[in-house]
């Protein structure tokens, strides 16, 4: 019970004047990410199931529902909020970690901070401890998570999520112990579900269950919070978890927080590096689709989930690397319709789909992003370009800069929000240390919008 010990003294006891600089402006710029995602994903074909459910059980009107124009209890308006932010496939994800990521802490407080009225201040604070503690919780573990198939985001997303709303809901050290004793029982994915609604379901319900595990504990619900225990019993037991190195330095540089990999596309993260290969590649050496004969991507096993030579449809093809890198060569920039029915439908996209060439390396280790992302494209001359990124631009080692966040909030933005609330939200974000609540961020994101 010691990591969840340690975590609860963290999360309870840490202050805003605690929180690194780099922090505030890494949480920034996270939830500029999150909130263009959760709108985006509310405007998506497959949400529409998710607000039918939620909007004939909304329960008391407590917090906004984004994108949707009305409001519903905190836990089911966090369960919708939740399901946006991760079918626009917007989220931001660390590895190592299973993908562990902001769309189950995002949604969840910023949620609750609509009902319950936190400060700016108070919302950096709580979104800072939950990602913290969740991002070094996978990043340990994924020794034993990796390579068995399970998806971190909500696994051990529960327990981030859970925090921040714990943070949210000033629960002593005791009832945030507590709470993450119920969380423990109540998060599961599996990378089988990628390209399923069921995806998007996985962080739908962390970030409700969150939610309710905080108000559980705050009302004397009871737990036996032994996180290590969990983790051995998930991964078999056998696979030497450094617990220890979860919670040391908390509160230190280098702070995992910042460690989140920012997307630049909604579609699968391990396509990412693939796409920014072929893009240095094709633009450097002023190759045009015409010219290309052929392109190999060298896989880990583990990215045989994105191997979709034929995706079935727009969320199939989400996670098709034929798919995605067919679009980037023809139209030389990726977007919201790369992965539509339309584009899956293309003839010239179909055609190119069927130069992608897939080669695995057993060698390479069985985890998340191992490998050196290397990619082939062979030309019709006979000429062979290669280049190689073991992560894309947005990982730690090629971090975006608040700039070029900016601009793909703008981007995403554009056609669901006003150009006027575009800056008018922007500007509340990055300010957001000074604003006394975000009320008027919820606000527009709610009921503002362009409703299509």
């Amino acid at each position: 019970m010691e990591v969840a010990e340690k975590f609860a003294k963290f999360v309870t006891h840490t202050e805003y004047h605690d929180v690194h600089p780099s922090v505030i402006e890494y949480v920034k710029k996270l939830t500029l990410k999150q909130v263009m995602g959760m709108l985006v994903g509310s405007a998506a074909p497959t949400s529409k199931k998710v607000i039918r459910y939620v909007m004939e059980n909304s329960g008391k009107p407590e917090s906004g529902v984004y994108g949707c124009g009305f409001r519903a209890d905190v836990a089911n308006a966090a369960l919708a909020n939740g399901f946006f932010g991760h079918a626009s496939e917007m989220e931001d994800d660390q590895f190592p970690g299973g993908g562990i990521s902001d769309v189950t802490t995002w949604p969840a407080l910023l949620t609750l901070a609509d009902k319950v009225k936190l400060s700016g201040k108070e919302i950096i604070v709580a979104l800072y401890v939950g990602q913290e503690m969740q991002n070094r919780i996978a990043m340990w573990a994924s020794v034993g998570t990796d390579g068995i198939g399970i998806c971190n985001l909500p696994f051990i997303g529960i327990y981030g999520a859970t925090a921040c709303c714990a943070k949210a809901l000033e629960l002593s050290e005791e009832e945030t112990k507590a709470s993450f004793g119920l969380a423990m029982v109540q998060g599961l994915g599996y990378m089988h579900t990628w390209g399923t609604d069921a995806h998007f379901w996985e962080s739908a319900t962390v970030c409700r269950n969150a939610v309710i595990n905080a108000q559980l504990a705050k009302d004397g619900a009871t737990s036996n919070p032994v996180i290590e225990k969990c983790l051995d019993m998930l991964t078999g037991g056998d696979k030497n978890i450094e617990f220890a190195k979860m919670t040391q330095g908390l509160g230190q540089p280098p702070f995992y927080t910042n460690n989140t990999w920012i997307k630049k596309w909604g579609f699968c993260f391990f396509t990412h590096n693939f796409v920014d290969v072929l893009d240095d590649l094709m633009r450097k050496n002023k190759v045009k689709y015409e010219e290309v004969e052929e392109v190999t991507v060298h896989f880990d096993e583990l990215r045989n989930v994105i191997d979709r030579p034929e995706p079935k449809n727009a969320e199939d093809s989400r996670f098709s690397i034929q798919q995605i890198l067919a679009y980037q060569m023809i139209h030389g920039e990726c977007g919201l319709d790369t992965c539509t029915e339309i584009s899956v439908r293309e003839l010239q996209v179909m055609e190119a789909r069927q130069k992608i060439k897939v080669v695995y390396h057993p060698e390479y280790p069985k985890r998340y992003f191992s490998g050196e992302g290397r990619l082939d494209l062979k030309l019709k001359s006979g000429k062979v370009l290669t280049g190689a990124m073991d992560q894309p631009y947005g990982g730690p080692k090629f971090p975006l800069t608040m700039d070029q966040v900016v601009d793909i909030y703008r981007k995403y933005c554009k056609g669901i929000l006003s150009e006027k609330h575009i800056e008018r939200t922007k500007n509340v974000i990055l300010n957001m240390e000074n604003e006394a609540d975000l009320k008027e961020l919820f606000d527009i994101c709610t009921f503002r919008h362009l409703i299509r």
